[in-house]
């Protein structure tokens, strides 16, 4: 077990302080040497890779989460801030990693099922994306970020009338996403008239053959 000293405890309590109040540079340098002093401090690596993060450092942030991790794999935020993280880099492969490392340890947490679907989404695997925004639906009824999520990536495999049915109902939901709802919704409602009317005409012509075979007298 770490035993950590009055003073770095207090250190850690001031950059945390830094933090809320948005002084990010202030607590990275609190926190750089809090870490220095204490290395196998969990919370002081994990709380530098949050900071880090927050400057948009994001290869300094994975390596903080890494020496978080080397001290103890089994926390679901490390993972989780650790995906978000590489997915800012756009290492979708790293970040899709990292979600399913944290959903191990946590699979009720909705946002990043959603994470995942995304990581999916951006390696253009449309089925494991969709998978993934149904089990963060199915855990929050009223995520409209996901539904949203969902509604397009079955706009991407053409699953034309899911994605309408899912896209309104993020709508309704969240009324600011139809803008983003309605770069696309379009598309999908033609093509799904031009399935429709293809298959009417396939019935048609099958039956008109039909009716058009000799009759045995």
């Amino acid at each position: 077990m770490v035993t950590v000293s009055e003073k770095n405890t207090s250190k850690l309590q001031d950059a945390l302080k830094l933090l809320e109040e948005g002084l990010v540079e202030k607590a990275i340098e609190i926190l750089k040497e809090l870490v220095k002093e204490e290395p196998d401090l969990i919370e002081g690596w994990y709380n530098l890779g949050y900071a880090l993060a927050e400057n948009e450092e994001y290869e300094e942030a994975v390596k903080a989460y890494d020496e978080a991790l080397a001290i103890d794999n089994f926390i679901f935020e490390i993972w989780y801030n650790k995906g978000a993280a590489l997915y800012a880099m756009r290492d979708f492969e790293g970040a899709r990693d990292c979600y399913e490392e944290a959903l191990e340890i946590n699979p009720d947490d909705a946002e990043a099922w959603n994470n995942l679907g995304n990581c999916h989404s951006r390696l253009a695997d449309g089925e494991a994306a969709i998978e993934a925004y149904t089990r963060a639906v199915a855990l929050r009824p009223d995520y409209a970020e996901a539904f949203y999520n969902k509604a397009n990536a079955h706009f991407i495999e053409e699953q034309d009338d899911r994605a309408i049915a899912y896209a309104e109902l993020a709508i309704k939901l969240n009324p600011e996403l139809e803008k983003m709802v309605n770069q696309w919704i379009n598309v999908a409602r033609n093509r799904l008239a031009s399935k429709r009317d293809d298959a009417e005409h396939k019935r048609r012509q099958m039956e008109k053959s039909g009716s058009d075979k000799p009759r045995n007298h």
